[in-house]
């Protein structure tokens, strides 16, 4: 392959024009200028190798240019969607998880069964709220949102009556009986 086949100024002057032309997009996806700029001069480094992989997977830099171009006229739709999409695939992983936990109203709070989906929720939420800081314990928390008269109601009536009450029991349950830590 020649030296031209493997030249991306043209994708890269895309990504600076969209740096111009798109700076509080750029600043609400990457973070910072700062950043959008350090992923363009990743590509810059690694020109030959990104080259490749887009001859690879699009036959062309042409192609891929004409792509990336189209994927940045059309980004903050794009991201909205992904974004909707990765929202909907948390909310159906919590449902499922609050789906087994309250699956059966009368296992005791206690058996490790259902502790272990009380470990995997708290797991969940941690993965993905990291950025969220708490006044209190994360479990305490969810004590205390369950034991809300309105989060109440709308539990029972999506997990069946008494759903909330046996959720509150089986959080204080692994709240008393688990190391700090592990909270």
């Amino acid at each position: 392959m020649s030296f031209k086949e493997f030249d991306l100024s043209e994708y890269i002057h895309a990504l600076e024009d969209f740096k111009v032309k798109q700076t509080d997009t750029i600043i609400k996806h990457w973070g910072s200028i700062d950043n959008f700029d350090m992923f363009i001069q990743k590509i810059k480094d690694d020109e030959e190798n990104v080259a490749k992989l887009a001859i690879q997977h699009f036959g062309s830099i042409e192609k891929y240019t004409e792509e990336m171009k189209y994927n940045l006229e059309h980004f903050s739709e794009i991201m909205n969607k992904n974004l909707n999409e990765e929202a909907e695939k948390i909310a159906a992983e919590s449902d499922l998880l609050y789906g087994k936990l309250t699956a059966d109203l009368t296992c005791d709070v206690s058996s490790l069964q259902i502790q272990e989906v009380v470990s995997e929720i708290l797991e969940f939420i941690k993965k993905y709220s990291s950025s969220v800081t708490l006044d209190k314990p994360l479990i305490n928390v969810l004590i205390d949102s369950y034991s809300n008269d309105y989060v109440k109601t709308i539990t029972d009536k999506k997990y069946g009556k008494g759903a909330s009450d046996y959720i509150v029991k089986a959080f204080r349950y692994y709240s008393e009986n688990n190391t700090p830590s592990e909270k």
